[in-house]
């Protein structure tokens, strides 16, 4: 999906939409492609940096599951489309847990690349078809959060 007149696209869209080829790296590094100025970038983020372990799961908002997890890897939901960041975590008695995390639900393309913001959850609702085959997926934004370019 490159963009046509240079600019970056809007911020606070879920970031697998305008991306392409993402992928982990070095466990927690997420990596991906971004249209910009006419060109694919490449762009990372940090997940270690806003995603915790909480006994066992995965969870937004608090930094260091990479110590205490094993098994990290990315792939695509059932459906091919959203990117969910899988993991064998540890809870406080030493139990590992098979966790998930939709990683499409906080982060975001920014002015500066991917942004992830726990209290903005990027949703987006599906579009079936009389199949129930996805055709595609519409940005839902709360009602007081514009969406906005730049």
């Amino acid at each position: 999906m490159p963009d046509t007149d240079g600019s970056p696209l809007p911020t606070r869209m879920n970031f697998h939409l305008g991306a392409k080829d993402f992928k982990l790296v070095h466990g927690s590094l997420l990596m991906t492609s971004l249209p910009w100025g006419g060109y694919w970038v490449e762009v990372t983020l940090d997940l270690n940096k806003h995603i915790g372990n909480s006994e066992g799961r995965l969870v937004w908002g608090s930094p260091g599951f990479a110590s205490s997890s094993t098994d990290v890897r990315i792939a695509k939901d059932d459906h091919g489309w959203c990117p969910i960041l899988y993991a064998t975590c540890m809870d406080s008695h030493g139990q590992a847990w098979p966790a998930s995390l939709n990683l499409a639900q906080c982060i975001g393309i920014g002015s500066e690349g991917l942004i992830c913001d726990p209290g903005m959850q990027f949703m987006t609702q599906p579009v079936v078809d009389e199949k129930q085959a996805i055709l595609y997926f519409r940005v839902q934004m709360p009602p007081d959060v514009p969406l906005t370019s730049g």
